[in-house]
Formats: C-alpha cells, sequence, structure tokens
C-alpha cells in the first residue's frame, strides 16, 4: 500500500549548521517548526540533497533522525535518507561492504526512533563486480536495505546520478516488485523518461515521485503522486493547488500555476541559502553556514546571495505565492 504521505509536498528538509559546520540539533528544531507552521507538507524528507546529504558523516545521520523522529513524532511524517556514507567523489569509493552496512544499520536506527521510511540513493558508489552490470548491484543493494527494515523503502535517483546507474523500464518493474520497496523519486525533467518509468510501474502498489517540480504537471499525468523539490519547502501550497486542480480536471489553472513554479526555480537563486536568511527573518532564527562539497555537481552553491538578490527573489515568490495561501 503507497503510504498516505507519498502525496502532495515531501520537503527536502535543509540542514542547519553552526559556524565551525557541524549539525545544528536545536536549529534543525527550530527549521523544522518554520516549515510545519507554514503548512502544506505532507512530509519531512531530511539528509536529502538539498539538505547536503553526501556530507554526512555516520554519527550526523543518527543525530538528523533523532532530531527530527523525536520532534516531529505525532505531528508529521518523516523519512531519512539512510545511504551509506560516501561524499560522491568519483576518485575514491568506499568499502562495498562497509557502505552496505552502514545503509543497514542507519536505516533500522531510524526506524528505531520512528521514521516513518527511509529513503535510499541509486547505490552508485558500488563498482559492479565481474560478471555483474549497475542494474545487478541496484537490484542486490535494494533487496538487502528493504528487508533490513519494515517501514517503506524509498528509491532516491538523485541530479548528476551516473548513466549507467539510472533506472530504466525494466529495472524499475524489477524494484517495484520487491515488497518493502513502496516509491522512487527521479530527479528529471525529462517528459518522456517520466513517462517510461510510470509506465513501468503503472497499476502497482508504488509511488512514482517527481524529483523536479518543473515537471510535477507531467509527472502527474504520466501517473506522478507527489514531488520533492525546493518548491516542496519554499512553496508547497502553490504544488498542492496543481495537483488538485489537475486532479479536478481544471487543465488550465493547473497549468498557470505550473507557470508560476517555473517563475520561481527560474530565478537561479541559492534556495537553501535564500530560505534559511527568509526563515530568520521570519521570526526563526538559524544559521545559513553550508559545508563545502566534492563531486556533488547538482548541490554547487549558485554563490552568496546579494541583498539585492534576496530582495528581489522574496518579492518574486511573496508576489507568486500570495494567490495560493
Amino acid at each position: 500500500m503507497i503510504p498516505i504521505y507519498a502525496r502532495g509536498c515531501i520537503a527536502p528538509t535543509f540542514s542547519i549548521f553552526r559556524s565551525d559546520l557541524s549539525f545544528d540539533p536545536d536549529g534543525q528544531r527550530r527549521f523544522l517548526d518554520f516549515l510545519l507552521d507554514r503548512g502544506g507538507i505532507s512530509a519531512f524528507f531530511v539528509r536529502s540533497g538539498m539538505g547536503q546529504m553526501f556530507t554526512f558523516s555516520y554519527e550526523d545521520v543518527q543525530a538528523m533522525a533523532r532530531t527530527a523522529c523525536s520532534h516531529l513524532k505525532g505531528r508529521a511524517p518523516v523519512l531519512v535518507g539512510t545511504t551509506g556514507i560516501w561524499d560522491r567523489d568519483r576518485t575514491h569509493y568506499p568499502d562495498p561492504a562497509v557502505f552496505v552496512s552502514e545503509a543497514v544499520e542507519l536505516s533500522r536506527y531510524a526506524e528505531e526512533q520512528g521514521a516513518d521510511g527511509v529513503v535510499h540513493t541509486i547505490p552508485e558508489a558500488i563498482l559492479p563486480r565481474d560478471g555483474q552490470t549497475e542494474a545487478d548491484v541496484i537490484l542486490e543493494y535494494f533487496e538487502t536495505v528493504s528487508a533490513a527494515v519494515s517501514i517503506p523503502t524509498f528509491i532516491y535517483q538523485s541530479p548528476g546520478t551516473a548513466a549507467a546507474y539510472n533506472v530504466t523500464h525494466e529495472l524499475l518493474a524489477k524494484l517495484a516488485d520487491m515488497p518493502n520497496v513502496a516509491g522512487i523519486k527521479v530527479s528529471t525533467a525529462d517528459a518522456g523518461y517520466i513517462a517510461t518509468l510510470c509506465a513501468a510501474v503503472y497499476g502497482r502498489d508504488f509511488a512514482y515521485i517527481t524529483g523536479n517540480e518543473n515537471a510535477f504537471y507531467a509527472g502527474l499525468y504520466c501517473g506522478s503522486t507527489a514531488v520533492i523539490g525546493q518548491g516542496a519547502a519554499m512553496y508547497p501550497q502553490m504544488l498542492n493547488f496543481l495537483q488538485e486542480r489537475f486532479e479536478a480536471g481544471d487543465a488550465v489553472s493547473a497549468m498557470m500555476a505550473q507557470h508560476a513554479v517555473y517563475k520561481l526555480v527560474a530565478f537561479n537563486i541559492n534556495s537553501v541559502e535564500f530560505f534559511k536568511r527568509y526563515a530568520t527573518e521570519q521570526g526563526c532564527p538559524v544559521d545559513g553556514y553550508a559545508r563545502p562539497m566534492k563531486g556533488v555537481d547538482y548541490a554547487k552553491a549558485i554563490g552568496n546571495v546579494s541583498e539585492e538578490q534576496y530582495a528581489a527573489y522574496k518579492c518574486l515568490l511573496e508576489e507568486e505565492l500570495a494567490p495560493y495561501l
């Protein structure tokens, strides 16, 4: 059964760090409250891509799981990214056995803390053994990690995933047949690819989650149930309206909402830095520090947000979001 929270906006929760770049549990709790109070979020995905998941240590993942699960218990579902530890530096790969062991241990730890689901990236940190294909690696990995817990397991094909590891129609159909694998987020705006993947799981008890909010309308048309992207944290009301109007058969209103989403994404600002500053301005003081990252193309900072950029994007965000509040 597809979990009820796998509909609407699943927020890729931004991580809060102190000035020394250590994880800040108190700041994280304040930020979770800020997002929760703004409304419109169906679940919180912590240790997400936009939360700098590839910079996390084993202990960081545990701390994030403890913090989010205890703080949101009884208030909102929590999905924890529990992939093994790797900084995505493709010149240096972790020991495969250690990587899988960490993924299993962290998944079990998240379940013990009360997580509603775990999220694993496509395991491109594991190179195929002799006679194996990348598809074999992916199937073996998800068979192992999904069997380790009783809560739903979600797959995450993040931006920049090596082409050889991208899921195909045939591979996704096999993954969807695994008893405890509940869905996949694919970070793409390619409508043809979305249609191919949705066709692979059509009629199955499996959620396709749009991983780029610019493609949410296309994803809904193909059978997507939810969206994960910066907008799912920053302007979920707009994306929820898009989904509700689409499901009501009001294509024009849905497409207009999609266009508003596009304008916000197209501004090309460092949304994580912006939104932490915005939260602070709105009465939720959090530090805006970010960790340096290697080998993570999609997460490179666009640059420090200037006062002029901040003011311009704030005006655009509030103007575009107002009709949906």
